[in-house]
Formats: C-alpha cells, sequence, structure tokens
C-alpha cells in the first residue's frame, strides 16, 4: 500500500509531466528551431519540480494527519493545536522543494530526514544533490538566469534531455523510498501499524 501522496505522483502528477515531455517529443520530430525545443525543455524540468513539490507537501499533509490522530486521541482542541504547529510556515508551502526544505519539515515530527533515507537506501546520498541541481535549473530556467545555467553546465548538469530522464527517474526512486521510510517512522514512533 502506498500514501495518496504516491499514488498521486504515480498516476496525476506523472501524466502532467510525460503530457510535457509529448510536446518536446512533438517539437524534436518537427522542423522546430532549437530554442523551440529548449523551451520545452525547460517546461518539463519546471513542471518536474512543482510535480515533486506536490507530492512532498502531500505526503507531510498525510503523515501530519496520522499523527495527530494518533497523539490527540479525539481532542480535537489538540487537534487544531497540533494541525496548526505542524504545518503554519512549512517551507514546502512558502519555496521550492529543495532538500532542506524537505529535510525542514519532516523534521517537525521528529524525523531526521536524510539520514533516515540513506539508511534506507544509499542512494539517497546522490539524491539529496540531485534534488539540489533540479530546484537550481528550475530556477535558472524560470528566472532566465544565463549565468546559472552555465554554471550547471560547467558542474555537469544541462537543459537536455538525458539530464531531465534522469531526474525524473531518480524522482520515482526517491518518493518510493520517501513514502517508506515515512510511513515506518509514523509506525515505530506511535507504535501503530504502518498508516500506508
Amino acid at each position: 500500500m502506498t500514501s495518496f501522496a504516491l499514488n498521486g505522483w504515480n498516476t496525476d502528477r506523472r501524466q502532467k509531466i510525460n503530457f510535457l515531455w509529448g510536446i518536446h517529443g512533438q517539437l524534436v520530430g518537427s522542423q522546430a528551431l532549437q530554442w523551440q525545443t529548449d523551451q520545452a525543455l525547460a517546461v518539463v524540468v519546471q513542471r518536474i519540480a512543482t510535480e515533486f513539490q506536490g507530492y512532498a507537501r502531500g505526503v507531510h499533509d498525510e503523515a501530519v494527519e496520522v499523527f495527530i490522530v494518533n497523539v490527540a486521541a479525539g481532542n480535537s482542541a489538540v487537534e487544531s493545536i497540533l494541525r496548526e504547529r505542524m504545518t503554519t510556515d512549512r517551507a514546502l508551502d512558502r519555496g521550492n522543494a529543495h532538500s532542506d526544505a524537505v529535510k525542514r519539515d519532516f523534521a517537525r515530527m521528529g524525523l531526521v530526514f536524510w539520514p533516515a533515507m540513506i539508511q534506507a537506501d544509499r542512494q539517497a546520498i546522490q539524491w539529496e544533490k540531485e534534488l539540489l541541481k533540479i530546484i537550481e535549473m528550475r530556477n535558472a530556467v524560470a528566472h532566465d538566469d544565463s549565468a546559472k545555467l552555465a554554471r550547471l553546465g560547467n558542474d555537469g548538469y544541462f537543459l537536455d534531455i538525458k539530464t531531465l530522464q534522469n531526474w525524473h527517474k531518480m524522482l520515482d526512486d526517491l518518493t518510493t523510498c520517501m513514502d517508506n521510510v515515512i510511513g515506518l517512522y509514523i509506525s515505530v514512533l506511535l507504535g501503530i501499524q504502518q498508516p500506508w
């Protein structure tokens, strides 16, 4: 079983990303100019970052609700207080879903996020860095920052099909691992059956 957020990542969110990949593919196979296909890739990277942020916020919402319901034990006043404390001014609500934002928001429930992820899958060492690069690329194209794009290129990150496909695959692995780690953490913390 998976969280509703992961189910959404694997269905609706994937469909939106794949739709944009399809538009890019149509441009590549046509008489489109290079700048047009580059613009399509810029939209793809922005959508990938957007959909990951939606997933991360969604799974945080689900985890918070499980935490609140179990800790408050039916006391609606306690539920309201906990919900406010755990979601007000979340990094995922006011900025990009970079690695530090995800870490800070899940720390609200005591989860030491990246070490837990690394313990579950050693690839998470790389995922933390790659997530930062996705957001840097997203911001570079969103703000038309050619200097930042050049710096990313110097680090081996290009606005190209290979890089974006690798990131898309990496986010598939990251979201699956996140779902497992968060569900297990809540289960152990609260002494309950795994919530999803």
